[in-house]
């Protein structure tokens, strides 16, 4: 048996460098655990699954171990956080059992069925010629890098619906010839991010003060700081770049 074990948002690992595990062999799984894959699991736990391990965050495994690594554990970190926030049944609060054969929690009492929660979140690019709209939020969690334009999709709304409205109520401008370019997991701790490329069309940027401090156009010449290579929004940045210089 091979187990994936999580303390909080931090991924127990061990090795140095580029050669870190993060698969532990043998481990009794107890607490709060989920089956990600035949034989293989993961868990939460805050003591240390064998003498050496120490502890990263789920990011750094992209960077020290690649993009499989992270797809992997990224998958495990949202299956965990669903058994976490699905152990009671919203309809009639009795204790949730696993399903037997799906991956999905079931109410014995009423009947519903839980399965693994994603948020669909549209993220676009922005081009005016060989420039690029980068903006930069007010969260000072987040304000210290610029990156594209992202907002969670609504019910009853299209994916191309939502990139307008989200552009819109964001930077103020309007944009056309919206095209599908790829997706990316994100377990952040759920989300489903759904890129696009997007060519302006007309308005003057003007942020809402809210999400969003700051918005300005920029060329390959004179880019900010932006997110690192793990995420979409880096893709779609790198692959533009990569087109137009």
């Amino acid at each position: 048996m091979h187990c994936i074990v999580f303390d909080n948002d931090e991924i127990w690992v061990e090795g140095i460098n580029n050669d870190l595990k993060f698969m532990f062999n043998n481990i009794p799984l107890n607490g709060m655990y989920e089956e990600i894959a035949p034989d293989n699991f993961v868990m939460e736990s805050s003591a240390s699954p064998s003498h050496n391990a120490f502890k990263i965050n789920l990011r750094q495994i992209f960077e020290s171990c690649g993009e499989d690594a992270f797809h992997l554990t990224g998958r495990a970190r949202q299956l965990l956080h669903w058994r976490k926030t699905h152990q009671f049944c919203g309809c009639c609060g009795e204790r949730l059992q696993r399903h037997q054969t799906e991956t999905a929690m079931h109410c014995a009492q009423c009947g519903v069925m839980y399965y693994p929660r994603i948020n669909p979140v549209v993220i676009t690019l922005i081009h005016r010629d060989d420039s690029i709209l980068l903006a930069r939020r007010n969260d000072p969690n987040f304000n210290h890098f610029w990156s594209i334009v992202a907002g969670f999709v609504e019910a009853g709304e299209s994916l191309v619906n939502a990139v307008r409205r989200e552009i819109r109520e964001e930077v103020g401008i309007e944009v056309k010839n919206i095209t599908h370019v790829s997706s990316q997991q994100w377990p952040f701790p759920n989300n489903l991010m759904i890129g696009y490329r997007a060519e302006y069309a007309s308005g003057e940027i003007t942020p809402d003060g809210e999400e969003i401090a700051e918005a300005r156009w920029f060329t390959y010449d004179n880019l900010p700081r932006i997110p690192g290579k793990v995420s979409i929004a880096r893709k779609l940045i790198d692959a533009f770049f990569s087109q137009n210089r």
